[in-house]
């Protein structure tokens, strides 16, 4: 295959065409940052006639490839082949860098070179000014060299490329499904529990279980660091089942530290951050664990199911962010004052596990999509 600049097999930021700029009442395609997703799709797509967008917008057409330049969104992946937008004409963010393919590449395949991870890790590398301003410069753009097969090649890999992506969104799409499944399951077994409409009996949140605290053990002991032990934080809070976490504990700590085991099922959440402002993150531990001091485990009473509590403050996130004070320096937390006022339905606990054998089987499920999605995602 031959290795060639970008600059020499596509034009980089074309001009407007003299036929648009003369066309005041063009009605054309408004594509803004916000509506270009990671996965190459557009979603809310508006159309406007151009003399609204005339100015301070970038455009481009149909069959170019778009890509975000500035950080964060270049980063997270943000550039497609532009094809499903309502008009032949567009215009969008004028952070977005326009890729013009000529006759000799095919724009869904460049497309997916510039969607590539190597790409851009390459383009971070080259980015140009102050943090959080950061951006790609079009100097780096007509340099960068790409492998350019044959036409005929290029169609094939793009066409395979498609057909998996589109396995892959619908995979996607069923995960999605069987979470709102199990959501639905619940407010049809149990009812909205903020508003407890079907007379459960009920607990104030602080006394659900036993709350154990977490801490941060020295980071100037390397021994304490270079085990396999999970050390959970906030940031490992993005799913309802922890079997593993980003930083890892030595045993050590456990004999040296106050620092305590936390046995698996009980359940996990953040009681002081900032994520605290919009998301208020529930887990399982499915394993044994380690937390920071950002964090409680709760150790459930009997007589409560670990299944049905975490569906429960799932529920009751609203209610929940509603009530999280913020303290003097201004980090918000979620104190055992406001956990007293929550309360919390506890249905009988046959009813618990007749819901928890219910989410056994569709995680089942989920699990196995959840592999078949990774399989695609890395062929």
């Amino acid at each position: 295959m031959k290795i060639v600049p970008l600059n020499s097999v596509c034009e980089i930021n074309p001009s407007i065409p003299v036929s648009i700029k003369n066309s005041p009442c063009m009605e054309v395609s408004f594509v803004p940052m916000s509506s270009l997703q990671t996965d190459g799709t557009f979603s809310n797509v508006e159309k406007r006639d151009f003399k609204e967008i005339d100015k301070g917008y970038k455009y481009f057409e149909k069959g170019d490839v778009i890509l975000a330049k500035i950080t964060p969104c270049m980063e997270n992946g943000k550039a497609a082949f532009v094809q499903d937008i309502p008009t032949q004409v567009a215009f969008g963010s004028t952070e977005f860098h326009v890729l013009r393919p000529k006759k000799e590449i095919h724009g869904k395949y460049l497309s997916y070179l510039i969607r590539d991870p190597r790409f851009r890790k390459v383009a971070e590398i080259n980015m140009t000014g102050t943090a959080g301003q950061r951006r790609v410069p079009t100097a780096f753009l007509e340099r960068y060299k790409i492998l350019l097969p044959p036409l005929e090649e290029q169609i094939r890999i793009a066409t395979r490329l498609s057909r998996i992506e589109g396995l892959i969104a619908r995979r996607k799409e069923s995960i999605r499904l069987l979470d709102e499944f199990v959501k639905s399951m619940f407010l049809e077994m149990f009812g909205d529990p903020v508003r407890n409409e079907k007379g459960w009996e009920v607990k104030p949140f602080s006394e659900i279980g036993q709350f154990i605290s977490g801490g941060t053990p020295s980071k100037e002991r390397d021994d304490f660091w270079n085990g396999d032990f999970p050390w959970v934080s906030p940031k490992d809070m993005k799913m309802t089942y922890i079997h593993d976490s980003i930083d890892h504990l030595s045993e050590i700590v456990f004999e040296e530290t106050a620092l305590k085991r936390i046995d698996p099922g009980c359940i996990l959440i953040v009681v002081r951050g900032m994520i605290l402002a919009h998301s208020f993150p529930v887990a399982i531990n499915e394993v044994p664990v380690s937390i920071n001091q950002d964090m409680k485990a709760i150790k459930l009473r009997d007589g409560i199911n670990s299944q049905y509590m975490v569906n429960c403050l799932n529920a009751m996130k609203r209610l929940i962010l509603s009530s999280i004070t913020t303290a003097g320096h201004g980090t918000k937390r979620f104190d055992s004052e406001v956990m007293n006022t929550i309360m919390i339905p506890i249905p009988e606990i046959s009813f618990q596990d007749k819901f928890a054998n219910h989410v056994a089987k569709v995680e089942s499920m989920r699990l196995k999509y959840k592999k078949g999605l990774s399989e695609l995602e890395s062929l």
